[in-house]
């Protein structure tokens, strides 16, 4: 049996995993997408069941160095929420 790959509990600074699981009725996790170029937050299209999957992903992301601009706006970087 292999051994899980380990998880980060950050996924450097850019991304982040953001539990939403209150909001269902099961775990829920996405990604927060730390836009400093366009001075906002962004929140991913795709959940995962677990955080340890969300935080893989983001790993991914950050790896790439994607900038996910065309996920929707969910916080400005003054505070206001735009979205949960």
């Amino acid at each position: 049996m292999q051994s899980s790959p380990s998880v980060p509990s950050t996924s450097g600074r850019r991304f982040r995993v953001r539990d939403l699981s209150s909001h269902y009725d099961a775990p829920t996790f996405d990604l927060v997408f730390h836009d400093t170029e366009n001075g906002v937050e962004r929140h991913s299209e795709a959940v995962w069941s677990s955080k340890e999957e969300a935080a893989l992903e983001a790993e991914r992301l950050d790896a790439a160095q994607l900038r996910p601009v065309h996920w929707e706006v969910c916080r400005q970087k003054s505070g206001n929420l735009l979205n949960f």
